[in-house]
């Protein structure tokens, strides 16, 4: 089976709760469309498994980019402020331990996230972190190719100029980034941690349930289109 989850923030007893609840196997595969670390307890116990399991892909987020950073620059990273606003201090304080425990696992991990693609193609379904700029289809062809037009900020920190719009023709397009209750509150819908599935297009699937902040884990069944949830410690189908 082919599974894909999104914005674990550090989650990782969510996480692991989450590959048991589905059975994950050696036989399966799960993507991870970025945002793996900050705001939660165990980033690095996350990117450790992550590191050490061939099956777990994971995409780039705009928080690896932010860690990236500053194991390339330490102090002088341009983005340090912007990560520490945007709750990076757990995970830099984390790294920096393993850095000093554990120096070769630490550099084996920042070296494999630098390989970390940022959009993947898979069967008739894009899977990226924030999805793209879906504005750009309005001056480029609707096609799969478009896609590699696209900067690389624009599959880490698209939000409404993606999912408000009609996206690339024959492809459905799973993302996170955007919390899906943030996602229902900007077009006037009801309140929901649940995926979002894009009502107008029927093109996009948002998964971030927001589960760093109270919310939940979703993970969706690549082969059914079947969600798992992993909310305060309990898996729902």
């Amino acid at each position: 089976m082919k599974y894909c989850c999104s914005d674990l923030h550090g989650c990782f007893d969510e996480f692991m709760e989450l590959l048991k609840r589905i059975n994950f196997t050696g036989r399966d595969t799960m993507y991870i469309l970025g945002d793996t670390i900050d705001r939660g307890p165990k980033p690095v116990e996350l990117l450790t498994h992550i590191y050490e399991n061939d099956n777990i892909i994971p995409l780039m987020g705009n928080h690896e980019e932010f860690l990236l950073d500053y194991a390339d620059n330490g102090p002088n990273a341009a983005s340090k402020d912007s990560w520490q606003k945007n709750n990076g201090e757990v995970t830099r304080l984390a790294v920096d331990k393993l850095h000093k425990d554990d120096p070769a696992l630490y550099r084996n991990i920042m070296d494999d996230m630098k390989t970390w693609d940022m959009c993947i193609v898979l069967d008739s379904y894009i899977l990226s972190h924030a999805g793209y700029n879906a504005l750009w289809l309005e001056k480029l062809p609707s096609t799969i190719e478009s896609l590699n037009k696209m900067k690389p900020v624009e599959f880490l920190w698209s939000r409404e100029e993606f999912y408000c719009f009609k996206g690339i023709e024959n492809y459905i397009t799973i993302f996170g980034h955007t919390p899906v209750r943030n996602i229902r509150a900007s077009l006037g819908q009801k309140m929901s941690d649940d995926i979002w599935i894009c009502p107008q297009y029927e093109d996009k699937i948002g998964i971030d349930g927001a589960a760093a902040y109270g919310g939940q884990l979703n993970c969706v069944n690549l082969d059914t289109l079947k969600a798992t949830v992993i909310k305060q410690g309990k898996a729902n189908e």
